[in-house]
């Protein structure tokens, strides 16, 4: 059994599950009960699913199947397999770390800056749920409707949530 195979999925899908809690953290936070709960959740389960991500890349340098270099962990579109899926998940890493940097820094670069910088995790969430339903080599047996429907749909709902 290939044990860096599956860890390297396990880190991967757990990381977007934390990103997708800490999105939906984030949009809650506007919510006027628990508003503190909910702010300190979405900072802490964000940090985490950027470490699950650090994790996830660094099993990548050690996959028997197709082995990354650092080049092409670290470089878009630099990769020999799935060059475009392949960036778009470090893409989404790097707006990641660009969202949690930025929030570390609110007060100096200001909070409309801050603002602005954090909306980035809308299309970071997309990249990352493209770049994890796509890729791979069982991306064919996740991209069942019966696995995609429910992600879609809590997808489409998301700009109703932010109207609340």
């Amino acid at each position: 059994m290939n044990w860096i195979w599956i860890l390297v999925r396990v880190t991967g899908l757990t990381a977007y599950f934390l990103l997708t809690l800490s999105l939906l953290a984030g949009i809650l936070r506007h919510v006027p009960r628990n508003k503190g709960f909910y702010l300190s959740f979405h900072q802490i389960i964000g940090q985490v699913s950027m470490l699950f991500i650090g994790i996830h890349a660094f099993l990548l340098l050690f996959d028997q199947y197709q082995p990354y270099t650092l080049t092409e962990i670290f470089i878009p579109f630099a990769s020999s397999y799935e060059p475009l899926l392949s960036a778009l998940g470090t893409i989404g890493a790097y707006l990641l770390l660009i969202v949690l940097f930025t929030s570390d820094f609110m007060k100096m670069i200001g909070r409309s800056a801050w603002k602005k910088t954090h909306y980035l995790v809308f299309p970071l969430w997309l990249v990352c749920f493209l770049h994890g339903i796509l890729m791979g080599t069982d991306s064919s047996a996740i991209c069942h409707p019966s696995f995609i429907g429910p992600h879609s749909l809590s997808l489409s709902e998301e700009p109703f949530i932010l109207e609340l």
